[in-house]
């Protein structure tokens, strides 16, 4: 609680012989380590959560513990305050040891005060608080400023134990301090300080609180608490100006839609996801302001309001612990001890990928490019102030050692809280949070300062990857000596003991005294030095198979091939071209130009010696940990591709099904082909000896396909693949007899990016859906596309998706139904009524002949009917086309696309869709909290699902399904299979002029056909 002066004697004393005899009793056993990790530091309770003397939690009814209940004058104490008290411990400092710099930022302590009694100390003790400190005697009591940083010092050889109570006060306790002692103001106390003696008969009941936090904070509450932040701000030096209004601006739109919001739900379940989002949406405007304001306590503003305010703001759990869960609750993660983890339900952290790197070598530009996997997902910028929140890991707390942390850093508590502080942040490309659903989350995560702590952040993410990204020295160094010079990136303003032109800046290396008083471009080059020989010497305790190296000269120069690479390495998707290039990353000074370090030629060149030997380590270092993996990797999609038993089930590419599936597929002859544009897959299913085989081949943003038993036609980002199937290759694949199609590619036409989307066969025509364009199309060996077709609302051919076309249907071998989200006429203009906007259409009539639906995709004839899919609806329905009149035949548990028939079965694709901009307001995200992605098999005549196959992981969304007929393990070989260099298809007039030995020769087989 901040206070009007640094510490208050308060006019009560105790006796301290007494204390020191009752807490004489406990054991070590009963002492808990301190929750921030405090050397030499612990605690034992006598207030806590639900009085368990073992759980330090700030939340819930603060109850006595048996702790207390044996030390009679410890209560007595207690009540002579005449106030309510919340969680009470002594906390023990040992001798020669300290609490390190702090603040109280927590909304816990925003609203209490912290009283002291001094019960085992000595003269040398000094408890510091801002600028002032004092010795508190024993027996004494105390109150200070927790809004300042403080620490305690005991360099004695003596335990130091105070009696430590938190209490939002009384109107008795507060006239205590009203007339209490204030020794750096020279006030003394207005009254003689009262000795409390111990009274033996003495019958006590502690008032102790039961309401800590709010369940969902009022607007008011928010105002006092945001208060004090912003009058702090406005009297500490902002630097820029735009960082102290954007804060105001952003916290004033906040808590104007908060109070939008409690009009509306107050405190009722169904406006807490609504709220969520309001708190996810202030962190995000917050984000580019972390730490570029000091409050005069030295705190950073950003840090305050989300510790103080928005973390404290929504509170589900309190109806969890009394058994009353909301459904749509968000995930929230109760502050405490490390058996306190999540809920139970809430999702994983599934291999972390770590990027750690030397600062100024492009991390940021690496780590916002690989965000745009549709599986990564990030906190949206660096973890500095989620790690060094932790005051144990704060190097202000540390004598300003360095940013180096190991293992020995990383104890339970601490892994707890940031295992759980990542989870909470943690969003997809889209925005949507990684708490919205229960699967195995990919993080990403890059900060410079990660480069000195890999053995902390590997005992933290046990399971972790890493891609080491190094640069050039010349060019690194010429990056980090304009850093330093452009003030931007000043980490430690005041470090104790720096003397220098320029403000420290970037990580703290350890021996940076070394470097006080030094050229900026010894200090630089000291710095990248450092920086890799640490991180060099921490990588090469990890197995070479987990990490991946890359150059900054690699990835600027193809960003999309190096993209790739790393997003195979860590097994997540890439769906993007890249087609307009890298934009500038946040913290870029100027843009990148190869040359640009020639501007500091004459002070590299006294230093670009000193780097040679590291530059050497660096380079092979990455030879050998780049050789280790891409082998790895290849195992990996191989198992993963195979289908292969053992393999991990949680791997991005995993699915499981239903037990008849394989035989289903087995018995009717027919392998599923299904493309997913989210993940970069063509997915084949297929029957093998009673168990179902899935193999996944990467491609560009995959999406609309047309396949029989002899081609298959795949529209990706900005082309068409063409592949022919050629029985007499499969012969040659082992092993041997398993394959009866192979499909090898035959030509590709280039499109440019249309969007593409459902493709029929009509002959040896192909027809295709131009979303981008609203045009059905054919091919040419011309252009890009020919228009056939446009519905006649949509007035133009230009590139704006007006209506979004998307489905087509053929009748009697000719394009005859299609499907459109909208009817608009304007770019974008189908998204205004994407709920119920939607039409079927038939082509020759130009007339709509159901319409009012919501997201139709896939229209298929089929034994005499017109089907269609409303995946907005998620379901599958009958048109009668005389009446327009639809009628559902199935409810399934996704959204429905893509759909293939064969027999008395659909085979239709579900996705799960998050309830993104594109998604938000369709029926089915208010009919189904939890969407599934896979195959659905639903028996047309009954309804009834008869099958599945469930995607896990990576794979979340299915766009078109497709059925091979009379094929039952089909294989389509990748453009770099050797197969395809020695494999023929000629005219069968030119194969007679083939000599028969030619014809008959065995061709070269593959190191692998089924990779």
């Amino acid at each position: 609680m901040k206070l009007d002066t640094e510490f208050y004697q308060l006019p009560l004393r105790f006796d301290a012989a007494r204390l020191r005899e009752e807490i004489a009793q406990f054991t070590d056993e009963d002492w808990c380590p301190h929750p921030q990790g405090f050397k030499g530091n612990d605690a034992l309770l006598l207030i806590a959560a639900n009085g368990n003397p073992r759980d330090d939690a700030l939340k819930g009814p603060m109850l006595p513990t048996p702790l207390l209940k044996k030390c009679p004058y410890l209560q007595q104490v207690l009540a002579s305050f005449n106030t309510i008290f919340g969680r009470t411990r002594l906390m023990r400092i040992a001798d020669h040891a300290k609490v390190q710099r702090h603040m109280d930022a927590n909304y816990y302590w925003h609203q209490r005060v912290r009283v002291h009694v001094p019960i085992q100390t000595c003269d040398e003790v000094r408890f510091h608080c801002g600028d002032q400190s004092v010795n508190m005697a024993e027996g004494e009591s105390w109150i200070f400023d927790t809004w300042k940083q403080h620490k305690v010092e005991n360099p004695s050889d003596f335990t130091r134990i105070h009696l430590v109570a938190d209490t939002v006060g009384s109107a008795r306790f507060w006239d205590l301090v009203e007339n209490a002692a204030q020794p750096h103001r020279d006030i003394p106390a207005k009254t003689e300080p009262q000795l409390i003696e111990f009274k033996p008969d003495l019958k006590l009941n502690l008032a102790t609180e039961t309401v800590n936090a709010p369940l969902v904070m009022s607007p008011w509450e928010q105002d006092s608490v945001m208060q004090p932040i912003l009058d702090d701000m406005h009297a500490a030096d902002p630097g820029p100006a735009e960082h102290a209004e954007a804060i105001e601006q952003a916290t004033l739109r906040f808590r104007q839609r908060w109070r939008t919001l409690w009009s509306r739900f107050g405190m009722r379940q169904e406006g807490f996801q609504a709220y969520d989002e309001a708190r996810k949406g202030l962190m995000a405007a917050l984000e580019p302001h972390q730490n570029q304001i000091a409050l005069p306590n030295g705190m950073d503003p950003v840090s305050l309001i989300r510790q103080g305010m928005v973390e404290a703001s929504l509170n589900p759990d309190l109806l969890k612990a009394q058994g009353n869960t909301p459904a749509n609750a968000p995930a929230n993660i109760p502050a405490g001890r490390p058996q306190q983890a999540r809920q139970q339900g809430a999702p994983k952290l599934d291999r972390p990928i770590i990027v750690v790197a030397a600062p100024r070598s492009g991390s940021t530009l690496l780590f916002e490019t690989l965000a745009k996997s549709p599986n990564i997902y990030t906190i949206g910028g660096e973890s500095h102030y989620m790690i060094e929140r932790i005051d144990k890991l704060n190097p202000e707390n540390r004598d300003f050692e360095s940013n180096r942390l190991t293992g020995e850093d990383a104890d339970p508590q601490t892994i707890h809280t940031l295992r759980s502080s990542f989870l909470g942040r943690l969003h997809d490309r889209n925005g949507n949070s990684a708490t919205a659903h229960n699967h195995p989350v990919r993080m990403l995560e890059k900060t410079p300062k990660n480069a000195l702590r890999i053995p902390f952040m590997h005992k933290v993410f046990p399971n972790a990857i890493y891609i080491y990204l190094y640069r050039s020295a010349r060019e690194n160094i010429s990056s980090m000596m304009d850093a330093w010079r452009s003030g931007r990136f000043a980490t430690y303003p005041d470090l104790p003991g720096w003397e220098g032109e320029h403000k420290w800046s970037l990580l703290l290396t350890p021996g940076w005294q070394q470097l006080s008083g030094k050229p900026v471009e010894e200090i630089a080059a000291a710095q990248w030095i450092k920086t890799h020989n640490t991180m060099l010497d921490d990588l090469e305790q990890i197995p070479a198979e987990r990490i991946c190296a890359v150059s900054y000269e690699d990835f600027i120069a193809d960003p999309l091939e190096q993209s790739k690479r790393l997003c195979r390495f860590a097994g997540v998707g890439w769906d993007q071209s890249l087609e307009s290039g890298l934009a500038l990353s946040r913290h870029t000074l100027t843009k990148p130009d190869p040359d640009k370090w020639k501007k500091n030629e004459t002070e590299l060149k006294q230093v670009l010696d000193s780097t040679s030997e590291t530059s050497q380590r660096i380079a092979a270092f990455a030879e050998k940990v780049n050789q280790a993996n891409t082998a790895a990797t290849q195992q990996r999609m191989q198992a993963v591709a195979r289908g292969q038993a053992g393999a991990d089930p949680n791997a991005p590419l995993a699915s499981v099904h239903t037990s008849n599936l394989p035989n289903m597929l087995q018995q009717a002859g027919f392998t599923i082909l299904a493309t997913t544009y989210q993940a970069g897959r063509l997915i084949v299913a297929r029957p093998d000896n009673g168990k179902l085989n899935t193999h996944f081949h990467m491609f560009s943003k995959p999406m609309g396909m047309a396949a029989d038993r002899s081609r298959i036609a795949l529209g990706t980002t900005s082309e068409i693949l063409f592949y022919r199937n050629m029985p007499n290759v499969a012969q040659k694949l082992q092993p041997a007899g398993r394959f009866d199609a192979c499909f090898l590619p035959r030509n590709s036409h280039v499109t440019g990016d249309i969007d593409i989307h459902e493709m029929c066969w009509a002959g040896k025509q192909l027809w295709f859906i131009n979303t981008r364009f609203s045009t059905l199309c054919s091919l040419d060996s011309e252009n890009s596309f020919v228009p056939r077709w446009r519905p006649p609302f949509v007035t133009a051919l230009a590139p704006e998706d007006r209506c979004h076309l998307n489905g087509l249907c053929l009748v009697n071998g000719k394009p005859k139904f299609v499907t459109a989200l909208g009817t608009a006429d304007t770019p974008q203009g189908w998204r205004e009524r994407k709920a119920d906007g939607g039409v079927l259409m038939d082509i020759d009539s130009n007339e709509i002949i159901c319409e009012g639906l919501s997201m139709p995709h896939s229209p298929r004839w089929y034994q005499g009917k017109l089907w269609v899919l409303e995946s907005g609806n998620g379901s599958l329905a009958q048109v009668d086309i005389n009446t327009g009149k639809l009628e559902t035949v199935a409810l399934l548990p996704g959204f429905t696309r893509g759909i293939s028939f064969a027999g008395d079965f659909a085979f239709i694709g579900l996705s799960q869709v998050r309830e993104s901009a594109i998604f938000s307001g369709i029926p089915i995200t208010k009919r189904l909290k939890e969407r599934t992605c896979g195959v659905w098999v639903v028996n047309i005549k009954s309804g009834q699902i008869a099958g599945f196959i469930k995607f896990q992981g990576a794979v979340q969304e299915i766009f078109a399904v497709e059925l091979l007929p009379g094929i039952r393990f089909p294989e389509i070989l990748e453009s770099s299979n050797k197969l395809i260099a020695n494999s023929y298809v000629l005219p069968d007039q030119a194969m007679q002029d083939v000599p028969k030995v030619q014809r008959a020769k065995t061709t070269p087989q593959p190191e692998s056909a089924d990779a």
